[in-house]
C-alpha cells in the first residue's frame, strides 16, 4: 500500500502546477488584449493594405510588393503589448515565491499567442483581398502577369512575423532597463524592418526580416530579344532597370525557407528573456534554424 501511495503521490502537485499555470496564462491574456496599441497598430495595418490597389504605369511589381510592409504596424504594436508584461519581470521575486519564474515566463509566452492568430488573420485578409482586386501586376510586357497572388509560403511569413514579433518584444521587455525607451527601439527596430528593399540583392536577401518578393535576377542585355526567354518568365526591362532584361522571380521554396530563418531568430530572442535554465536549449535551436534557413535560401536562389 504504501508503495501504490508512494507512486500517486506527485499527481496532486502537477495538477496544481497545471492550474497555476492555466490561471497565469488567463491573467496574462487578459491583460495583453486589454492594451489598445496592437488593436490600432491592427486598424492602421487593415488601412495600409487596404490602400495597396495595382494602378497602370506603375513600376513592375510595386503593388505586389507593397503589401508585405503594411503589416508593420502590426507588428509594432504586438511587440510592444508583449513587453510591458515581461518588463514586470524584472521585479525581483522572492526565491521561496509560489510560481516558479519559467511559469511566468512560460505564461506570458502561451497568452501572447493569442497575437500569432490576429496575425494569421491578418495574412488571410490579405489573401481574400488579392483575390477580390483580381491580382497583382508583376512585370511588363511581353512578359506580365495582372492576376499575380502571394503564395501561402509568402502568406505564412506573416504569421511568423508575428512570433518574431513576440520574441523581440519579450526579449527587449525582459531587458531593456526603462519602459518608457521601449517604444522608441521597437520603433526604429520594426521601421529599418519595413525598410525591405536594403535587403532586394539575392546576396543579401537570405538575410532580410520582411521578405518582399519577387526577387529581380538578371537574364539578359538590352539587345536581347524577350520574345527569346522562356513564355513563363516575369520580365522586366527599360526603363525600369539600368540596362538590359531581368526577371522578377517569385519562389514559394525560397518564402518557406525564409520561414525557418525567422523562427530561428525567433528563438534566439526568446533566449534572451527565458530564464537561465534552458537557455541553452533555445540558443542551440535557433543557431540551428537560422543556419539551415539561410544555407536553404542561398540554395534555391538562382
Amino acid at each position: 500500500m504504501s508503495a501504490v501511495t508512494a507512486g500517486r503521490a506527485p499527481a496532486p502537485a502537477v495538477s496544481t502546477r497545471s492550474h497555476v499555470l492555466r490561471a497565469l496564462v488567463h491573467a496574462e491574456a487578459r491583460r495583453m488584449m486589454r492594451n489598445p496599441v496592437p488593436w490600432l497598430c491592427l486598424a492602421l495595418s487593415v488601412w495600409g493594405m487596404w490602400m495597396v490597389v495595382p494602378e497602370p504605369g506603375e513600376w513592375p511589381a510595386s503593388s505586389y510588393e507593397a503589401m508585405n510592409p503594411t503589416a508593420v504596424p502590426l507588428l509594432f504594436g504586438i511587440s510592444l503589448a508583449v513587453a510591458v508584461p515581461f518588463h514586470r519581470a524584472r521585479l525581483e521575486v522572492a526565491p521561496a515565491a509560489p510560481v516558479a519564474e519559467h511559469q511566468r515566463v512560460l505564461a506570458r509566452l502561451l497568452a501572447a499567442t493569442l497575437f500569432v492568430l490576429v496575425a494569421a488573420g491578418f495574412a488571410g485578409l490579405v489573401a481574400w483581398r488579392e483575390r477580390d482586386l483580381g491580382g497583382l501586376w508583376i512585370g511588363m510586357e511581353p512578359g506580365r502577369t495582372t492576376e499575380a497572388l502571394h503564395t501561402t509560403a509568402e502568406l505564412s511569413q506573416f504569421v511568423v512575423l508575428g512570433v518574431l514579433a513576440v520574441a523581440l518584444g519579450a526579449a527587449l521587455g525582459r531587458r531593456v532597463s526603462r519602459l518608457v525607451a521601449l517604444v522608441p527601439a521597437l520603433f526604429v527596430l520594426w521601421f529599418v524592418v519595413m525598410v525591405y528593399w536594403l535587403f532586394g540583392h539575392a546576396s543579401v536577401t537570405p538575410f532580410s526580416i520582411m521578405q518582399v518578393q519577387p526577387l529581380v535576377l538578371e537574364v539578359g542585355p538590352a539587345t536581347a530579344d524577350p520574345l527569346s526567354f522562356p513564355s513563363d518568365w516575369l520580365l522586366v526591362g527599360e526603363p525600369h532597370t539600368s540596362g538590359g532584361w531581368a526577371r522578377q522571380w517569385v519562389s514559394g521554396a525560397l518564402a518557406w525557407w525564409h520561414d525557418v530563418w525567422l523562427l530561428g531568430l525567433a528563438a534566439l530572442l526568446l533566449a534572451a528573456a527565458w530564464p537561465r535554465p534552458g537557455r541553452r536549449v533555445l540558443l542551440a535551436a535557433g543557431l540551428a534554424l537560422a543556419v539551415a534557413g539561410v544555407v536553404g535560401q542561398h540554395v534555391v536562389i538562382p
